[in-house]
């Protein structure tokens, strides 16, 4: 098998679940793990998720407590996001963004915005990887540089987010500037 396909092989592998894909049902601990490692988020086979992570993220009020010992759809779509930002920023970073990024959207809607950035930029970079004439060094360094270069320009906006009062913005109507509005 060539790079190419190897390549989109990898892609469709990382490719995430539609919404209505995940459980309308609560489950317990042991199938929510089971759930979503049936979704890779990296193609590193030590990157899972354990009972200990979960219980961090809560601890970290970046995921809802369960509700006695089960969990919902929220709780795995919301997982199902962390898994993938804990790749590039810390726990309090992901759950800084995540807040911001929420506010005021459906869990549905939320996960498919999410879902459907991630299905684009994937298929761009691969585009972009599978398009070029570098050698395999090359590409891995310059796409090492660019999402170095995206992390720390990511952190930034985030440290930016915290100079808001969200809750103040959206519950106060915005005064115009021009005293005749």
């Amino acid at each position: 098998m060539g790079n190419v396909e190897k390549l989109r092989e990898l892609a469709e592998q990382l490719k995430f679940p539609d919404y209505n894909a995940f459980p309308d049902i609560e489950l317990y601990m042991d199938q929510v793990l089971d759930f979503l490692s049936r979704n890779r988020t990296s193609m590193r086979d030590d990157d899972k998720l354990s009972s200990a992570m979960v219980n961090n993220y809560i601890k970290a009020d970046i995921l809802p407590r369960a509700r006695g010992k089960k969990y919902s759809r929220e709780h795995l779509v919301h997982l199902a996001i962390i898994l993938r930002l804990k790749q590039v920023l810390s726990v309090k970073d992901t759950g800084a963004l995540i807040k911001a990024a929420k506010q005021d959207k459906s869990d549905e809607e939320f996960y498919e915005n999410f879902r459907t950035m991630v299905e684009m930029y994937a298929k761009e970079i691969s585009e972009k990887v599978l398009s070029s004439n570098e050698n395999v060094a090359d590409a891995a360094m310059r796409l090492a540089v660019q999402s170095y270069l995206c992390k720390i320009t990511c952190e930034y906006l985030i440290d930016k987010l915290s100079d808001y009062d969200y809750e103040e913005i959206f519950r106060k109507p915005h005064k115009s500037a021009d005293p005749n509005k």
